[in-house]
């Protein structure tokens, strides 16, 4: 006779799921680090990596991995050819100019009109006005996540730039880590609750409640 196969063991015990906001909590919440990020990281973080301009430019469903970390909660993906620029200015802060078709909420300052001047003809005068001396863009031998620029994207630049630019141009790809790594106290505030809720949805989703095996 067959031997009788035993009971499975029972379900493990699930626990309520944390506290989930809103999206437009979350978009209040996320906003609000964000401002401090832009306000007092970055402008830190250029300055201990030497730049004083770093632009970050990536095409529409080809985002550069840091453009989504730049740019408010609800910025879905990048609008057409979306050019970020940022200028330190010393004692003022960090200058942010969107130089994209589509504005940027409170967070860039619109610096192109499309109606009067080409995109990268305005990239161009943008840089011979500010005169920086060390210019970051993302691209890297080494880390994924600080390579984002493509090599139209690099082609197109370069030419926009003043020859006596050109030499100035230099990998950001520290910045580029460094920016995407860094944490607020207030956002390592929240951490542990953000981890409390992965950890829950991953014990119910291999869990028996959801998975029968051989099913």
């Amino acid at each position: 006779a067959p031997v009788a196969q035993p009971a499975p063991p029972p379900a493990p015990a699930l626990g309520r799921l944390p506290a989930i906001l809103t999206l437009r909590e979350q978009a209040e919440m996320y906003d609000a680090w964000l401002t401090v990020r832009l306000d007092r990281i970055l402008p830190d973080l250029m300055r201990q990596e030497g730049f004083d301009m770093w632009i970050v430019i990536c095409r529409e469903n080809v985002e550069d991995p840091v453009f989504r970390s730049l740019v408010p909660f609800t910025t879905m993906y990048a609008s057409r050819t979306s050019i970020l620029m940022f200028t330190d200015k010393g004692p003022e802060g960090v200058e942010r100019l969107s130089v994209s078709r589509a504005g940027i909420g409170q967070f860039y300052k619109a610096a192109w009109d499309p109606d009067k001047v080409d995109q990268w003809a305005r990239v161009g005068e943008l840089i011979r006005d500010r005169a920086p001396k060390k210019i970051g863009i993302n691209e890297s031998d080494t880390f994924n996540y600080g390579d984002g620029l493509s090599a139209t994207m690099k082609k197109k630049l370069m030419a926009a730039l003043p020859s006596e630019y050109q030499s100035r141009v230099q990998p950001a790809e520290r910045l580029a880590i460094r920016w995407l790594e860094r944490r607020t106290p207030d956002e390592m505030e929240v951490y542990p609750h953000i981890v409390a809720i992965a950890h829950a949805i991953i014990a119910e989703a291999f869990s028996r409640t959801v998975i029968t095996p051989g099913v």
